[in-house]
């Protein structure tokens, strides 16, 4: 448990993608101790959660959540890009992501180890979660979790129920990679896949969501990826 706060401490004051990555090789022995190689986890609290269905009720969830409209009061021009992110979110004021907001990132660690992409991908949402917290100005206590973070969100209006929905939904799998569920490559990159609706909207609220008035630069387009 001490090597696990050690890492959660240190995510804290992440500021570029290649910290992440050494921190998660370093401890990833101690961290991939900790997961069995079960169909089925049972989470803390013991809750059993069938993680092929819960891939399937996430994928549907996001198929949703994508057809939201952007709201009326904000113009749906292009979103930042990805190599533009951590940038303006350290001009914000905000944390830094650790994968620069680019999932291929985890894609490419699923490659080698399923739940420790996994793993990776619940700070990336956490991290996600209390950016929009200090964005929308929204009360928080450092000891909340990042499903506390989306309940606080949606009870602010900051994120839809949907967005909540999904959010929680991406959470259940990442943690039950963490607590024991094995997890396949092709499940892995379903649930990154998914995630990335989530990042999708993340980039177009940095895009719109301060009186800043940030706009694309001709050379990057501003194409979404």
């Amino acid at each position: 448990m001490e090597i696990a706060k050690l890492v959660l401490e240190y995510t804290k004051t992440l500021a570029w993608p290649a910290t992440t990555i050494v921190m998660l090789l370093v401890f990833r022995t101690e961290l991939c101790s900790l997961l069995g190689r079960l169909t089925k986890a049972t989470l803390p609290g013991g809750t059993t959660l069938d993680f092929p269905r819960e891939v399937l009720m996430a994928e549907a969830l996001s198929a949703e959540v994508r057809k939201t409209p952007p709201p009326p009061n904000k113009t749906a021009g292009p979103a930042i890009p990805v190599t533009e992110a951590n940038a303006r979110l350290l001009n914000l004021g905000l944390s830094p992501s650790p994968s620069g907001l680019d999932f291929h990132y985890y894609a490419a660690l699923a490659q080698r180890d399923p739940n420790l992409a996994l793993a990776g991908l619940r700070m990336e949402l956490e991290i996600m979660a209390r950016n929009l917290a200090k964005g929308f100005n929204v009360s928080y206590s450092e000891t909340d979790g990042a499903g506390k973070m989306l309940r606080r969100l949606r009870e602010a209006g900051a994120i839809t129920q949907q967005q909540a929905d999904l959010g929680n939904a991406i959470l259940r799998l990442c943690n039950a990679a963490v607590h024991g569920t094995s997890v396949t490559l092709e499940q892995a990159d379903s649930v990154i896949g998914v995630a990335n609706t989530l990042r999708d909207q993340f980039l177009n609220w940095l895009s719109w969501g301060f009186p800043d008035g940030w706009k694309a630069q001709p050379t990057s387009g501003g194409t979404r990826v």
